[in-house]
């Protein structure tokens, strides 16, 4: 990968994460938070023998107890042992974001999220990114997830380099006040990922562990905060 490219992007991720107003502690002081995270496989994946994942958990970590959703909400449950979190993969939005009916997941915003994280975008082609239609569809997609209340929102940085998609979840974040986890720099580093443990090219190029177990930590640094 070119690395000027990737210097150019990096500055412009830490100017604008620079620019983003000091936010005041907004702690929800809840002993039970609804906490919602939407993503794609690395989310979660139903099995898919014909790829050889035959986990029904966040590709491709090696136990369901081992991806970082499930880490995530092992931190969580150590302070808020009555927290309540849901997961999904909405891989339909990552691919049809500028069109979407968000009605699809009316279960979603039915379990009344107070916190919302947000961690997709590897489904996402740079040819795909016009404008800023991706960082919009985003805050309408969270509007609905908020049906009117009041949510906290944590945004994530793709975990492989996608410079288009990562600018406008950054864009996202900065203009509306969100949280923001940058986790690209672990997918530059192949021991973050699961390479050797699966045939399936694409599966193993997955966060295995390790990088479960450091993403989940990264997004809890900033989740304990809100909670």
């Amino acid at each position: 990968m070119n690395k000027i490219v990737k210097v150019i992007f990096w500055v412009f991720f830490l100017g604008l994460n620079a620019c983003m107003e000091p936010r005041e502690n907004p702690s929800l002081t809840k002993s039970d938070p609804k906490i919602l995270a939407i993503g794609n496989s690395i989310t979660w994946h139903p099995p898919a023998s014909e790829i050889g994942w035959n986990g029904n958990w966040g590709m491709a970590a090696s136990a369901g107890d081992k991806d970082y959703f499930s880490v995530l909400g092992s931190l969580v449950k150590s302070i808020k042992p009555e927290a309540n979190l849901k997961r999904e993969n909405v891989y339909p939005f990552e691919r049809g974001f500028e069109s979407f009916d968000f009605s699809y997941y009316d279960h979603l915003r039915d379990f009344n999220p107070d916190i919302l994280i947000i961690r997709f975008g590897e489904n996402i082609g740079e040819t795909e990114v016009n404008g800023n239609a991706l960082a919009e569809s985003i805050k309408l997609f969270s509007d609905y997830l908020a049906n009117g209340r009041k949510m906290e929102v944590i945004v994530t940085t793709t975990f492989w380099y996608s410079e288009k998609v990562n600018q406008q979840l950054i864009l996202a974040a900065q203009t509306n006040g969100w949280e923001l986890v940058n986790l690209t720099d672990l997918g530059s580093k192949e021991e973050n990922m699961a390479i050797g443990l699966f045939l399936h090219e694409g599966v193993a190029k997955h966060p295995g562990d390790l990088g479960m177990e450091r993403i989940a930590k990264r997004i809890f640094e900033t989740l304990k905060k809100l909670i």
